[in-house]
């Protein structure tokens, strides 16, 4: 009993309390979206080119958005599970783990592979020529849909092209390898969680040194299992940044302080973005080094970037983030194989020219569609079966109660602007799902 009042004590007077953090959520919807227009830059024609130049180096640097994700998803599953898992690997407490990560993945993800492996047969039946719209594809054979099903496409292949059928499972399947290596981190994020906050901060930049290292000195991103590197570093980093905001109290300070540094940190991101593109050159992954400073400053932020993040919007749009993932090369694909075989659909003609802006959009309702109809309900059709010894959530009482129990500070009430209490669920943003 003391000591598990002891480390309420210790949670009492430092980082976020349970719940949902709705800048990060938003942030979901930011990275998401971010993907998603670098993808339908690809598309044929040339209409839109003039209005897109200007943000060409933003749009170009797009694939940032899948390394964001990776640095939220340690960062809000060492939020999430850290206490829970403890610091000892138990049976129990991860197949909850496991079984909870693949709840929310895998039904959606089947649906989505399914339904574009389908697509592809379809196409090949009636159409023909390339599967998809790539230089190198995975073939449509029953080895190759295995291992998309296991979602173990990505493992054992170097590079990212010609390992998965709907283009975004390539992160998929590496992110669902962290979730297999992460009870296992927890382990060594057990014994550091103590250390000072400057320390933890320092410690979080040092596992994406590699990768930015590249990126600055070969001007590249793309190389023999750089897709390793990029979840290994942004992944534990984004856990470390878990810890270091555990240990630092929300004051009101603190709170208008870290909404300066996330705004400061969007403005750093844009300057690498524009300084690669002006040197001609991809030194856009140096910009990774600003994600942990801006996950860990929206966690405490609740004015400026962080109000905009925190809108029912973008709110909602980050709820439906890994869906909005999933569908939209599936959209784009089937609207790129009419612009190839239908008269008035070719490149800058009329018709073409005025659908384009629909279909950048059309992933996001069809998005919506699949989480209210698919992942969720799936989700909770799953948990039903979750191992029924494992661990499970509990209400801790209010941040100030603990505090007293504990003897002495009352800090002041964390995050008023972003919380929804009661969400503990939905406050697991990753690539793939909340």
């Amino acid at each position: 009993m003391r000591a598990a009042a002891g480390q309420d004590a210790g949670r009492a007077t430092g980082g976020p309390p349970p719940g949902e953090i709705r800048a990060l959520t938003g942030l979901r919807a930011l990275a998401a979206t971010w993907v998603v227009v670098l993808h339908f830059s690809n598309n044929p024609g040339s209409t839109w080119a003039p209005v897109l130049q200007p943000i060409r180096p933003l749009i170009q640097s797009g694939w940032l958005g899948v390394d964001l994700f990776f640095v939220l998803s340690g960062f809000v599953l060492t939020h999430t599970y850290l206490d829970k898992i403890g610091r000892r690997v138990g049976v129990r407490s991860t197949a909850a783990f496991y079984w909870n990560r693949l709840s929310r993945v895998w039904p959606t993800w089947l649906v989505v592979m399914g339904a574009f492996t389908g697509w592809l047969v379809l196409k090949h039946l009636t159409v023909g020529g390339l599967h998809v719209h790539e230089p190198d594809q995975p073939h449509v054979d029953a080895a190759h849909l295995l291992a998309q099903v296991l979602m173990v496409q990505q493992w054992t292949q170097p590079m990212v092209s010609a390992s998965t059928f709907p283009g975004p499972g390539w992160s998929l399947s590496a992110e669902w390898l962290a979730y297999l290596v992460f009870p296992v981190l927890v382990l060594g994020l057990h014994r550091v969680r103590r250390l000072p906050a400057a320390v933890l901060a320092v410690g979080a930049l040092l596992p994406l040194l590699p990768f930015a290292w590249i990126a600055a000195a070969d001007a590249t991103h793309e190389y023999a299992w750089a897709w390793l590197l990029r979840i290994a570093g942004a992944f534990v980093a984004g856990s470390l940044t878990g810890l270091c905001v555990r240990r630092i109290r929300p004051t009101e300070r603190v709170r208008r302080g870290a909404s300066v540094l996330a705004a400061g940190t969007l403005v750093c991101i844009g300057v690498v973005v524009w300084w690669s593109a002006a040197r001609f050159v991809d030194h856009a992954g140096v910009a990774v080094l600003a994600f942990p400073v801006l996950v860990g400053a929206l966690a405490f932020a609740d004015r400026g970037p962080a109000r905009l993040l925190s809108t029912p919007w973008m709110v909602t749009g980050g709820r439906i983030s890994f869906a909005v993932y999933l569908v939209h090369l599936f959209v784009f694909e089937v609207w790129w194989t009419a612009m190839d075989v239908v008269p008035h659909l070719q490149p800058d003609s009329r018709l073409a020219s005025l659908a384009a802006p629909l279909v950048l959009v059309a992933p996001f309702p069809l998005a919506w569609l699949t989480w209210r109809y698919v992942e969720e309900p799936a989700r909770l059709f799953m948990r039903r079966f979750a191992p029924q010894d494992a661990p499970r959530a509990v209400s801790l009482p209010p941040v100030h109660e603990r505090a007293g129990a504990a003897g002495g500070r009352t800090p002041e009430p964390a995050f008023p602007a972003q919380r929804a209490p009661g969400q503990a669920d939905a406050a697991q943003p990753s690539l793939v799902s909340g």
